[in-house]
C-alpha cells in the first residue's frame, strides 16, 4: 500500500512539474521534499551512491526513467534540472547498514525523483 501511495504522489508531482512552471530556471537549488524516508539499494554494488544512479538516468535523455534495485528509483521531468536534483540528493543521501536513505520524493524545478521502497 505504501508503494502505491508513493507512486500516486510521484505521478501527481510529476504531472504538476511537467504541466506548468513552478519556479524559474535559476531556482534549481530550491527543492522540495516529502517527509517519508526511502530505502534504496542499487542493483550490483550496494555502495553505488544514489547520485550516481540519478546521473545515469539523466544521461539516458528523454524525460527520465527508472532504475530497479531494492525498490524503484525514478527520475521524471526536464533533464536540464538534473544538476539541482543531484545537488539536493547529495545533501540528503545517507548510507545506513546495507542501504541508502533519503526522502522518497525530491522535486527541483521541473524534475522530480521518487523512490518506491519494498518492505
Amino acid at each position: 500500500m505504501q508503494q502505491l501511495s508513493q507512486l500516486v504522489a510521484f505521478a501527481m508531482l510529476a504531472t504538476s512539474a511537467l504541466a506548468g512552471p513552478l519556479q524559474p530556471r535559476e531556482s534549481d537549488n530550491h527543492c522540495f521534499t516529502n517527509e517519508d524516508t526511502a530505502w534504496w539499494r542499487p542493483p550490483g554494488d550496494v555502495q553505488t551512491r544514489p547520485t550516481d544512479t540519478v546521473r545515469d538516468i539523466c544521461s539516458w535523455g528523454g524525460s527520465g526513467g527508472c532504475q530497479y534495485g531494492y525498490g524503484h528509483l525514478c527520475v521524471l521531468g526536464d533533464l536540464n534540472y538534473c544538476g539541482g536534483l543531484i545537488s539536493a540528493l547529495e545533501s540528503y543521501q545517507n548510507f545506513t547498514d546495507d542501504r541508502w536513505e533519503f526522502p522518497s520524493v525530491i522535486q527541483c524545478g521541473h524534475i522530480a525523483l521518487s523512490v518506491a521502497s519494498f518492505p
